[in-house]
């Protein structure tokens, strides 16, 4: 859209900064810096106010290209995701795109399908077209395209999966995690607990593994190797792996699953072998995604701050190319276990404090 003056015979012309900030009482330099929503700009609320009532009485919309031009940058953010279907990825996005909005930038959103090669294509690809920096949330550990970002010098930001501990990182705290959930199941009064494991490979399902193992040995139950299979993320895997371990000669009285998608695969699993949840088996996720509450008995999980992951991560990035230089920090948050039918009987979602 274009900006037009809003009175006189100059009508159908474009209105400048300069014209704005005479309008306005201030430099033109100030009515840029609202428009860009400059953080280190230090005017009063009324003239901010007044700045912002002209900005939208004109109906004013910068001039991309120039503005690009004359700052050197594109004003364009992009996220890597590894499961475009995966409504975790999703809100993540949105949460970029709550802040990347607000100050001025554009998103792309590219989806990896887990594939290494492709996203390192995906990339080289987004530098060529100069994006600004880079959300990445489909690494995995020792990934070497965050290496190729540090030494290409492109900004980037982590989120939910790590790399390394040098880069900038957004996550939750995935031992404590799966430390909470496995407590929850033996404070139920269970002994036999099987988990469906995410990749080594992979930051979020190492740590939940680990923090799966720190419980049972905290109470005294010897790990049993039959009873951790690797189910990855997506629902189908995450029912064959179910099912497998139904078909152990002792097969489990309750599961912890590296995320919600492969949580509801074991969830069907168990309701076609005419069993009950959580009577026979007792199910928690990872994540609490929105259909974790919608399936009958609806799911108890780990609930993880996903849309506060993506704007932590964008305020981090944007810092960053601002600031012409690397971060160093990590943003870490501690998921909060909520109870539902899933494993204890008649519960709906009740908050539970660790």
């Amino acid at each position: 859209m274009t900006n037009r003056l809003s009175t006189g015979a100059a009508r159908d012309r474009p209105i400048t900064l300069k014209e704005l900030a005479a309008r306005a009482g201030v430099h033109a330099s100030t009515i840029s810096r609202v428009v860009n929503n400059d953080p280190v700009l230090r005017i009063s609320a009324q003239t901010r106010a007044r700045i912002e009532a002209l900005l939208e009485e004109t109906d004013y919309r910068p001039d991309v290209v120039a503005r690009s031009l004359r700052m050197r940058q594109t004003f364009v953010l992009a996220m890597l995701i590894p499961d475009i279907t995966n409504p975790l990825f999703a809100n993540i996005f949105m949460g970029i795109e709550d802040v990347a909005g607000e100050r001025g930038y554009g998103v792309i959103l590219a989806n990896t399908g887990g594939a290494a090669d492709r996203e390192h294509a995906h990339l080289r690809s987004l530098q060529a077209r100069r994006v600004d920096g880079v959300v990445l949330a489909s690494v995995s550990l020792r990934d070497p395209s965050v290496r190729w970002l540090r030494e290409q010098g492109i900004k980037h930001v982590l989120v939910n999966r790590y790399s390394t501990e040098r880069d900038p990182f957004v996550g939750a705290d995935d031992f404590a995690g799966g430390t909470m959930a496995t407590r929850h199941l033996i404070e139920l009064g269970h002994r036999r607990i099987a988990h469906l494991a995410g990749s080594r490979g992979v930051s979020t399902a190492l740590h939940r593994r680990r923090g799966y193992r720190a419980a049972l040995e905290d109470a005294s139950i010897a790990p049993d190797p039959a009873l951790v299979v690797e189910s990855g993320y997506l629902e189908a895997p995450g029912r064959t792996a179910m099912e497998r371990l139904l078909r152990l000669p002792r097969p489990p009285t309750a599961v912890f699953a590296v995320n919600d998608m492969a949580a509801m695969g074991a969830h069907a699993a168990v309701l076609a072998h005419g069993l009950r949840i959580p009577e026979d088996v007792a199910i928690v996720g990872y994540n609490d995604v929105p259909l974790a509450a919608r399936l009958a008995p609806p799911l108890t999980t780990l609930r993880v701050p996903v849309r506060d992951f993506g704007r932590i991560s964008a305020q981090m990035l944007i810092e960053q190319i601002q600031s012409r230089r690397m971060l160093r920090r990590r943003v870490v948050l501690r998921p909060e276990l909520i109870v539902r039918g899933s494993t204890v009987r008649g519960e709906e979602d009740v908050r539970s404090a660790d």
